[in-house]
């Protein structure tokens, strides 16, 4: 990012008149404030033509940030989210609902999410081929989550100013667009296994093996389900994507 010493002077003042903005009781000097922070946001928009200005900054405020140890939110309230251990995946104070979201998709993807593979869970032709689709969705969240912290660990190694705010700001569009990836994963997940259990309690075959046992192999690392009914764990996984997305919001952007 160049001109990062001016950058970061504007975005400065940006959040300095932001907080007048807030607080004055004057209509005549919020128009007057609206005024300059447009302005200045003109400016950036000169100085960094086609990039998203929100993104430009958020990169220099996050480069203010980085070494800072944000508060973990408390998930001993949930029923199931309360087992995840939240994970460091970025140092970046801001970066909290990522490393939560991260935390969250690498504990049902090791633990959870095999319950309703074909070795356990016996679908229909046309529910395994929604579950092929669940699959690479999934496939999609972890090379989001590769691509960013693949950015956060060039950042540690870089010792060039100019590109460490690069760098911030290709992480800050990575990170929204693994929330994106993985909420629209979860809901997915979220839609699917609803279909799955309400048609089962209803004495339909889309899941043909509802009552059998699940029975791990020994080469599995995790047996979250061992003995408990194919059912009974699709309902738990239910629960689980139902409050993984009650923590993990979308992102206010479009994807691509």
């Amino acid at each position: 990012m160049e001109n990062k010493s001016e950058t970061k002077t504007i975005v400065k003042s940006i959040r300095m008149l932001e907080g007048v903005l807030k607080t004055t009781p004057s209509a005549t000097q919020r128009g007057r404030v609206k005024k300059e922070i447009d302005l200045l946001r003109q400016k950036l928009a000169e100085m960094y033509p086609g990039e998203d200005i929100k993104a430009v900054e958020e990169a220099v405020e996050h480069d203010f940030l980085r070494g800072f140890v944000a508060e973990v939110r408390d998930f001993s309230g949930y029923e199931t989210l309360k087992h995840v251990d939240i994970q460091p995946f970025s140092n970046f104070k801001d970066d909290q609902e990522i490393n939560e979201a991260a935390s969250i998709l690498v504990y049902f993807e090791e633990r959870i999410w095999g319950a309703i593979s074909d070795q356990h869970t016996k679908l229909d032709f046309s529910n395994s081929g929604e579950r092929d689709t669940l699959y690479r969705k999934l496939d999609q969240c972890t090379r989001a989550l590769k691509i960013f912290c693949q950015t956060i660990e060039d950042i540690g190694k870089s010792k060039s100013t100019d590109y460490v705010s690069q760098l911030n700001l290709m992480r800050v569009k990575q990170g929204r667009l693994f929330l994106y990836d993985i909420h629209d994963f979860f809901k997915g997940v979220q839609k699917f296994l609803t279909s799955l259990i309400s048609e089962s309690d209803f004495g339909g075959s889309m899941l043909l093996n509802p009552a059998d046992p699940i029975v791990y192999a020994d080469y599995e690392k995790y047996t979250t389900f061992q003995g408990t009914t194919v059912i009974n764990a699709l309902k738990f996984m239910k629960i689980f994507v139902t409050e993984a997305l009650d923590v993990i919001k979308v992102p206010e952007i479009k994807k691509g």
